[in-house]
């Protein structure tokens, strides 16, 4: 199931499966129950929610276009070969996984309506579902060197310096993205509410992956500094403690307008990356880039699976496939207790 993805009991109003397949034109009765799927699995919370739930319908209804059957009369045979023509066509293999995965998620929802699932016995894509993407299959999941990073933040930097308010709000972003190592929505999605000062550090608070509520410290104080610095140009430091987001566009001589969205900041990235002489820069490259110093710095795989908010370590070691050095945490307290050190002699 997504990330966004929850179940929900039917509303007052809000059709059942049954209800929605019901209509007696099939192709529209499809679509119905197909738009009522999306939206009951959907959180109203989630970022771009209009963008997930236009993705999640048009990769279910393109398999049933291409399947031409009613959701109870396809087949497991049906599945792969869409799978095949979705990779003949070069889609990448996390595209076609997702794919197959909404599709998968529309059948288990059909089927856990009473009066459905007498007819809708089993899920077609059980047996035809992808194996889950190997890592490390693009660009967006390599580190950035120290280089790279610096590079790239000194090009926002100077930007912010000469007094633009997009630049000074890209940096104070791009500060948040390096310094925590949260995902993009997670950080994107931050609105005032979600910002606290506790003994003079920054806190931050928010729903991680999986759903589950956070709260981080940004210690360093050069994020701070960066967003004192935005919100006061833009005339926005009235947001803290608010609902309104934290990040907005400024596309009319710098006034603060609808929220800012991730896609509308990475085209922004883009261009900064060819400024540092970066080709092919992803926003997520600065979670990978995090995990990479915090594997380095700590020797700790441990605290690195820690750091990125995982549950599980086989996601960890996506971020860090081996850690170079292992710090030495307990060498000396062992080496004291063997009393090693040549100890004066007595005259």
């Amino acid at each position: 199931m997504d990330a966004e993805e929850t179940s929900r009991e039917p509303e007052s109003g809000f059709q059942t499966p049954s209800q929605a397949l019901s209509a007696p034109d099939p192709a529209a009765a499809l679509r119905n129950a197909v738009n009522f799927w999306a939206e009951a699995n959907t959180r109203p919370e989630t970022l771009d929610r209009r963008d997930k739930l236009r993705d999640k319908v048009q990769a279910v209804i393109s398999f049933f276009e291409f399947a031409g059957k009613h959701p109870g009369d396809a087949t497991p045979d049906d599945v792969a070969r869409w799978r095949r023509e979705m990779e003949e066509k070069g889609l990448k293999p996390a595209t076609v996984y997702a794919r197959v995965s909404r599709v998968s998620a529309f059948y288990r929802w059909l089927m856990a309506d009473a009066q459905l699932s007498r007819f809708i016995r089993s899920n077609p894509t059980s047996q035809a579902r992808p194996r889950y993407p190997r890592p490390y299959q693009s660009e967006s999941t390599k580190a950035l060197t120290d280089e790279e990073m610096n590079s790239l933040v000194s090009v926002v930097r100077r930007l912010a310096a000469t007094g633009s308010v997009v630049g000074k709000r890209d940096y104070a972003l791009l500060l948040f993205y390096f310094l925590t190592g949260l995902r993009r929505s997670e950080v994107i999605g931050l609105r005032g509410k979600d910002l606290e000062f506790r003994d003079r550090t920054l806190v931050i608070k928010y729903r991680r992956k999986g759903g589950k509520f956070t709260a981080r410290e940004v210690a360093d104080p050069a994020a701070q500094e960066a967003l004192d610095e935005y919100l006061r140009a833009s005339g926005r430091e009235n947001v803290l403690g608010s609902e309104r987001p934290l990040w907005t566009r400024h596309d009319r001589a710098g006034r603060p307008g609808a929220p800012l969205t991730s896609r509308a900041f990475v085209e922004n990235l883009k261009g900064y990356a060819r400024e540092a002489g970066l080709a092919h820069v992803h926003l997520h490259q600065t979670r990978h880039t995090y995990a990479r110093i915090v594997a380095e710095e700590t020797g700790s795989f441990l605290e690195a699976q820690e750091a990125l908010d995982h549950e599980n370590q086989a996601t960890t070691r996506v971020y860090v496939q081996r850690i170079t050095v292992k710090a030495d945490r307990h060498g000396r307290r062992v080496a004291d207790r063997m009393k090693l050190r040549n100890e004066p002699e007595q005259d």
